[in-house]
């Protein structure tokens, strides 16, 4: 086992900012994704999705379809008498020799649908009248409760003030820039080769392994470039049923993309939610009980539709009931840091509102309930990077229509990494030194993070280590979920270079006349009591032609943390006159142990911050309320936020070298985009004394409650 990296450590490598190793394939577009096979033979498939929100097909005929030009195989996913639960659902997928022939070929599918009646928000699922989604099935399910109600209650009566608010937010689409998709391609010997749009690549393996009816030995999955997931990407999909079905039937290779119609519809989303929430303060700011109801809708999704509220502070007793409301929209899929950026939106608006009530500044109010010194160092380093002392002591003080506001938020989060993590590395006669791993890298720099590890570990540039990631041909890895990824390879990937070093040394220290544990490998050299040789000299003492190692994952190290924290401190502009929110500044803190490499943390930083953002300001599925249409399925209409909105993102990597592991380091793709929407919307509020409690924040809302604010009080909510 290698000694761990200390605090003290003094690595070349590590912590600095190095470039990805696959940065330029992918400028230069050299780099192959899912979308970019296009091997001889191949046909094109397309998949008819619903085009209602509920609906049963009453009669389904492709004969026609089968018979046009260049048709060469149908999989059928529901036949007539099944019911389609929301827009897009699958009922049917066509192979072509064209993408043309293919969508002609659907619109060829003689299809009679019966359409039914819909609900598609969650006060519609409330309503005693609401349709049912499932048959003989409660739209609305009850969540074990958390807490002790009694103990909350009581609690609350021994409170000063009494805060109150209902917070909503919206469903959220992931909008991967590479769509879900899938191409199968069968060889001669019954083996299945699937590219895949993936983050689990073991798991969509054995999904695959199911649905081919195939042992594990003859599925190879492939995913060595990914244009993105966010949650959305852990299974085979309908696109991976269907080009492997396809391409048993067509004997030729399929593949099945999602359209952008189909992505947003089909392609996965993160959860509405709807919570009432109670605070009971102290006068010195202190809470002392704390209560939520929520109620959370993935469409058709029967879980994940909680809310993380409350959480990273102490608010004495607490008592949350959870619901799940069932809706005719597509199936929620986890989501970057699923359930937090919901509740933490409703908890860090409820902390700003009950400092507001004491006339106490929102961060002085935090520090009252925490004794978190990481929490406590962040905030300062954030308040100062932001100016703080600059924020209007009363909200909405401000003169003209053009009015600035700071607002601030934290989170958290808890994954550690998994255990399903083995890594081969191998150093070659001819000096080539390799890392594998069947993961994926979904764009966030696995590839490029192993590399670095790597190459300080044995002593050579990130530049000159051969990293193969991406095929289930190579040792088992986890799925790109839960902040996993990077704490569970990395650690293993230095145990495995590690001990192939080691073995490069023994061999070294034979020929030089050195003690082993005299000799260090560092800038391609290995050398010891004045003795050197180098590294491909040391290489070409390996008879059998290589070194190889398999290490796994074995973590024995006490952690210091048993979490990662983050902080954002946000400056707006609110136009009084328009409504229109402008973002000027987020300075964004964030903690995840050792820093591997600080480029590719600070683009998680950054990359969390305009997600966040996008989140608070824009995006917004909206279903038709009559028949459960999706009426934004584009990037047109569905408002991303783009470079005309960016303001000065400010990212911080707070290093805390002891995570746990040998390498000290941990994930950090949730956490940053967990608190900015509501630190923007607390910025809002500093600005113009109107409370936001509902995103996104659009001009038309802000002037809503502006105007509310104008006729009724000095503050206003919406």
């Amino acid at each position: 086992e290698p000694p761990p990296w200390g605090a003290d450590a003094q690595l070349k490598h590590v912590g600095a900012p190095v470039q990805r190793i696959d940065a330029v394939l992918k400028v230069t577009g050299r780099a192959k994704y899912t979308y970019d096979q296009h091997p001889k033979g191949m046909l094109w498939g397309r998949i008819l999705h619903s085009p209602w929100g509920s609906a049963t097909i009453k009669a389904l005929d492709v004969a026609a379809a089968k018979k046009l030009p260049g048709v060469r195989a149908v999989h059928v996913f529901k036949e007539a008498g099944r019911p389609l639960l929301y827009h897009g659902d699958e009922v049917l997928a066509i192979a072509a020799d064209t993408q043309e022939e293919a969508e002609d070929a659907i619109r060829a599918v003689k299809i009679e649908y019966e359409r039914g009646p819909v609900a598609t928000s969650i006060a519609a699922g409330l309503s005693s009248d609401a349709p049912a989604v499932f048959k003989d099935e409660k739209n609305v399910v009850l969540g074990k409760p958390q807490g002790d109600k009694d103990k909350a209650a009581a609690a609350m009566k021994t409170a000063d003030k009494i805060v109150e608010g209902v917070y909503e937010t919206q469903v959220q689409t992931h909008s991967a820039l590479e769509t879900h998709g899938a191409m199968a391609v069968w060889k001669p010997d019954g083996k299945l080769d699937l590219f895949v749009s993936s983050q689990a690549n073991f798991g969509i393996k054995g999904e695959a392994v199911e649905f081919a009816k195939l042992t594990d030995d003859k599925v190879n999955v492939i995913a060595e470039m990914v244009g993105g997931g966010f949650g959305g990407k852990f299974n085979l999909s309908a696109c991976g049923q269907a080009a492997i079905a396809l391409a048993k039937l067509a004997k030729r290779p399929v593949k099945v993309m999602l359209d952008r119609v189909g992505e947003h519809t089909t392609g996965g989303n993160r959860p509405s939610s709807l919570q009432k929430v109670r605070a009971g303060i102290k006068k010195d700011g202190k809470i002392v009980a704390y209560e939520v109801e929520a109620w959370g809708s993935g469409g058709v999704t029967p879980r994940g539709n909680g809310v993380a509220n409350p959480v990273i502070y102490d608010v004495g007793e607490k008592y949350k009931q959870e619901a799940t409301v069932f809706t005719h929209g597509g199936p929620a899929v986890a989501m970057r840091s699923p359930s937090w950026p919901q509740g933490v939106f409703a908890l860090e608006g409820m902390l700003d509102e009950c400092a507001h009530a004491l006339g106490m500044d929102p961060l002085a109010f935090r520090k009252k309930n925490t004794t978190d010194e990481v929490y406590l160092a962040q905030w300062d380093m954030g308040a100062k990077m932001i100016g703080w002392d600059r924020r209007q002591k009363t909200p909405g003080a401000g003169s003209g229509s053009k009015r600035r506001g700071l607002g601030m938020a934290s989170s958290m989060w808890r994954n550690m990494g998994g255990k399903s993590g083995i890594v081969d590395c191998a150093i070659h006669r001819d000096g080539t030194v390799e890392v594998r791993n069947g993961a994926q890298d979904i764009g966030t720099g696995t590839r490029t993070l192993l590399a670095v590890i790597a190459a300080e570990e044995i002593g050579l540039k990130p530049t000159e280590i051969q990293v193969s990631l991406g095929q289930t041909k190579w040792p088992k890895g986890p799925a790109s979920g839960g902040s996993t990824t990077a704490p569970t390879l990395g650690p293993v990937c230095r145990r495995a270079v590690y001990q192939a070093k080691m073995q490069l040394l023994a061999l070294a220290a034979a020929k030089l006349g050195v003690p082993v544990e005299e000799l260090r490998s560092e800038d391609g050299l290995i050398a010891g009591r004045g003795q050197r040789m180098t590294f491909a000299e040391a290489c070409k003492l390996i008879k059998t032609g290589k070194i190889e190692v398999r290490a796994e994952r074995q973590d024995n190290y006490e952690s210091y943390m048993k979490q990662v924290h983050g902080v954002q401190f946000a400056e707006v502009e609110v136009d009084v006159e328009t409504g229109y929110i402008k973002p000027i500044k987020i300075v964004t803190i964030q903690d995840a142990g050792r820093v591997i490499d600080k480029l590719l943390f600070e683009s998680q930083l950054l990359g969390g911050a305009i997600q966040g953002l996008s989140y608070a300001l824009h995006e917004n599925r909206v279903l038709d309320a009559r028949y459960g249409v999706q009426m934004n399925p584009d990037l047109m209409m569905y408002k991303i936020a783009g470079p005309m909105e960016m303001p000065e993102i400010v990212p911080v990597a707070f290093d805390i070298a002891n995570a746990g592991n040998n390498c000290g380091m941990m994930g950090v793709g949730e956490p940053p985009n967990i608190p900015t929407a509501a630190a923007l919307a607390n910025a809002v509020f500093n600005a113009t004394g109107v409370r936001m409690r509902t995103i996104p924040m659009t001009p038309d809302r802000v002037l809503t409650a502006l105007n509310a604010a104008r006729g009724k009080s000095k503050t206003a909510t919406i």
